[in-house]
């Protein structure tokens, strides 16, 4: 996710110096936590890799919290700290980070993201879609949230934030909605940032941080979970969800009108201004229906989701009709930070199960919780979880820390 603030004109600046002092202090904090975890005697049960592991996760939380450095440079740095500590050698990290299959999976949901956006696909599919929606506000911010659901679930969150963004814009600027004081721009606002969040939960494809959680299943639980089997667990619930959240949208940002002041002819009338469909939206949407119709059949065609991922670049970059013709629009447009982001949080997850870390801290800090009543222990959980990632800056960050514990 991301979010852009806007100062008073008054407003004072940090300089650049006393920022860079400050992150300088991080730096110097973080090394101080890694070299107190190789002195300091951890508690009772709780092994001398345990101690310096939780070093390594309590100064990259720290980098990542206060964005020390650049986050996926701070996940880079993971196997390293790792490795310096005697906690697991690199080449096995590196292995079981970079070598893991859900590395090239990640690669093909960028891959796909991205030419949602520059085929213009994307675009076309959403006003088809809004073209649904009538002028009832209500329903239209219910056509937005649903949307961003839809599409989010096979594509990255931040794509669909930046794709629906310009065209709630552009309708608020059609009804002359007041900045700062319309409800209807809060309530679209609101749809769009918590339609894509809860679609990109949806399926495996939706955010990294589902990528990590699947990958520590397979590693830690020894459990297999296919895409469908994701789907079809959390689809569901979150739709529920979202009905939930469209209906506390509407009620917390009541509407100043209840009809638009005009029709689906302004839908309508950019749809004919996109004229007819190109060669290389044409090519997107059939490689994006076949991805996610292999994806949803793994479990019957054995054909592994990597694997359709792989395929995708390769039917996206086809001679003439493919959205990328050239290496340096992919190199340019995908966001390899996820990525390495992954492969930090698969080694934190590594590092945590292997020293005994995850264990000691399920025994003495989340077996307690089984004194809840059954029926609460999943609220308990989420609660928990929720409470410990608000300093997160990404999903994928929160997952790397708190997946491996509970999975423990």
């Amino acid at each position: 996710m991301f979010s852009v603030s806007q100062s008073a004109p008054d407003s004072p600046v940090q300089p650049s110096s006393n920022r860079d002092t400050t992150r300088w202090l991080f730096i110097l904090a973080g090394l101080a936590i890694l070299g107190a975890s190789t002195l300091v005697p951890g508690p009772a049960g709780m092994k001398p890799e345990a101690v310096r592991t939780l070093g390594v996760m309590v100064t990259t939380v720290l980098w990542w919290v206060t964005e020390t450095l650049p986050i996926p440079v701070t996940a880079l740095l993971v196997p390293v700290m790792v490795h310096a500590l005697g906690i697991t050698p690199l080449p096995d990290t590196i292995r079981e980070g970079f070598g893991d299959t859900l590395i090239p999976f990640l690669v093909g949901v960028l891959g796909l993201s991205l030419a949602f956006g520059v085929s213009g696909l994307g675009k076309r599919i959403t006003y088809l879609l809004l073209s649904l929606s009538g002028t009832n506000v209500t329903r239209v911010v219910g056509v937005y949230l649903l949307v961003s659901f839809v599409v989010s679930m096979f594509i990255t969150d931040v794509a669909v934030v930046a794709m629906m963004l310009p065209l709630v814009i552009g309708l608020l600027s059609t009804i002359d909605a007041k900045p700062g004081s319309s409800n209807v721009g809060r309530a679209l606002m609101m749809a769009i940032m918590f339609g894509s969040t809860l679609g990109g939960v949806s399926t495996p494809a939706g955010v990294s941080s589902n990528i990590i959680t699947m990958g520590f299943i397979t590693k830690n639980a020894k459990l297999g979970i296919s895409f469908l089997d994701w789907t079809a667990i959390a689809t569901p619930i979150f739709i529920v969800i979202a009905l939930a959240t469209w209906w506390l949208i509407m009620r917390i940002f009541p509407p100043e009108m209840k009809s638009l002041p005009y029709g689906r002819e302004t839908i309508q009338a950019e749809l004919e201004k996109m004229g007819v469909w190109s060669s290389k939206e044409i090519s997107t949407l059939a490689v994006f229906l076949i991805a996610v119709a292999l994806w949803l059949t793994s479990d019957m065609t054995k054909i592994p989701i990597a694997f359709v991922s792989l395929l995708i670049l390769g039917g996206l970059s086809l001679p003439g009709i493919g959205v990328f013709q050239k290496w340096s629009q992919i190199e340019k447009g995908i966001e390899w930070g996820a990525m390495l982001l992954v492969v930090g949080g698969f080694t934190l997850g590594i590092a945590a199960t292997n020293s005994g870390l995850a264990t000691w801290v399920a025994q003495n800090a989340l077996t307690p919780m089984a004194a809840i009543p059954a029926t609460f222990q999943p609220l308990a959980v989420t609660l928990l979880v929720a409470l410990d990632s608000l300093g997160f800056s990404s999903f994928g960050a929160a997952a790397s820390v708190n997946v491996p514990f509970i999975i423990a």
